[in-house]
């Protein structure tokens, strides 16, 4: 009897022990579990009634098939369900006769020459590609790292429209181009090209609810409300984090959550609303320090912790007009900022010298903008670069020969 298990691993020709264990190892060494798998245990996987598989067992096999556990005939209890179910899969004929279609129109092909099909080696390249992308944002910024996001976002939707391949394989490709399409979006936001990132994060969210994936839904909302922070909409702000967590709730670990909370607190501050601020940030707090990694966190989310929460502490008293109280928490943002998040480091240094002048304390402003200013010369980040402005700005008005001392050769 042909299982649902069965006729998905001849899909992807993973038909033999060899061919699956193989895979499997290399699925299981990407995402840092053990990669061993007997077998037996592929064979007993094949049966009519399958035995279920421990989680991280499930995290590989999801990651290889491209849906969750249950629609491969597994029975999975509903704690341990990976998120809402994709939209009614593809058949890989469906997939292959409209890739068919597209290709005819040029006299040049034919079914001989019709590249191979696309596999799961494939899918896990395009993710290792976004993988790297992520770091080195972190590490150099928006506008140096955006064209090299575009070219991969080309490449998936590329691969989409015009090869053939499963449809579990399909929905894994969507996922990624919706991925992608998100972090073109926040690079181009981390640029200062916010028309360009809203456009991109509409396309990544339509994605999003193609496929009924309420994870990419939620990374384009978070986004998008912190966007709309910086333009000083906070009220579409509150209203994209509320969206955000009500479709997090469900299965976001607590550092999620956590980050959603914050983007809230910052938007009733904003509103004037200090006391649901307060309120609402120290729920962020208390939701984080709940953290026990029992969930994976997403990679868009690592960065959160105590630095971000302090920094978020930070604006609430800035929104007041209580600039001591901002630089205090300033401070502690940056004790706690990690070395390889330079633009991140940069932005609360620029911060630390807006309020320190606002402050009036003109001379250690002076300090933090000049150690900010150093930081642009390994960060393009225009983000940062109008934030170094604006401090700029307060330190003029407080001291004018210090502020021309401090930043002038990169103020534009």
């Amino acid at each position: 009897m042909q299982t649902q298990f069965t006729r998905l691993c001849a899909e992807f020709g993973w038909s033999s022990p060899a061919r699956f264990r193989q895979v499997y190892a290399t699925t299981a060494r990407k995402l840092g579990e053990d990669e061993e798998v007997s077998s037996r245990q592929y064979h007993r996987w094949r049966q009519p009634l399958p035995p279920r598989p421990h989680p991280a067992r499930q995290r590989v096999l999801e990651a290889m098939l491209g849906i969750p556990l249950e629609q491969a005939g597994f029975t999975v209890p509903p704690h341990r369900r990976s998120g809402p179910p994709p939209t009614p899969r593809e058949e890989p004929e469906d997939v292959n006769r409209r890739s068919f279609i597209a290709l005819a129109g040029s006299a040049a092909v034919s079914a001989r020459l019709t590249p191979p099909r696309i596999g799961a080696e494939t899918v896990m390249d395009l993710r290792a590609g976004l993988t790297s992308l992520y770091g080195l944002d972190d590490r150099f910024g928006g506008a140096t790292v955006g064209p090299l996001a575009q070219a991969h976002l080309a490449r998936v939707e590329r691969l989409i429209s015009t090869r053939s391949y499963p449809g579990t394989i399909g929905r894994q490709l969507r996922l990624i181009a919706g991925e992608t399409a998100e972090h073109v979006a926040w690079l181009a936001f981390d640029a200062g090209d916010n028309a360009r990132a809203d456009r991109h994060w509409n396309h990544a969210l339509t994605r999003a609810e193609e496929l009924q994936d309420n994870s990419l839904a939620v990374v384009v909302m978070a986004s998008m409300a912190l966007m709309s922070l910086r333009e000083r909409k906070p009220g579409t702000a509150l209203d994209l984090a509320r969206a955000a967590q009500s479709k997090a709730a469900p299965w976001a670990p607590p550092s999620l959550m956590s980050i959603l909370l914050t983007r809230e607190a910052r938007a009733h501050a904003m509103m004037g609303d200090p006391v649901r601020a307060r309120s609402t940030l120290a729920q962020a707090t208390r939701t984080f320090e709940q953290e026990r990694n029992e969930r994976p966190v997403p990679d868009w989310a690592v960065f959160h912790g105590p630095a971000e929460l302090a920094l978020a502490q930070a604006s609430l008293f800035t929104e007041a007009g209580h600039h001591k109280a901002a630089v205090d928490w300033l401070r502690r943002s940056l004790q706690h900022q990690e070395t390889n998040y330079a633009r991140n480091e940069a932005l609360v240094r620029f911060s630390l010298a807006g309020a320190l002048a606002q402050a009036g304390e003109a001379e250690e402003s002076a300090r933090e903008l000049a150690s900010g200013a150093v930081l642009l010369t390994e960060v393009s980040s225009g983000r940062a670069r109008t934030s170094m402005q604006e401090a700029h700005s307060h330190l003029k008005l407080l001291n004018p020969s210090l502020a021309a001392a401090s930043t002038s050769h990169l103020i534009a």
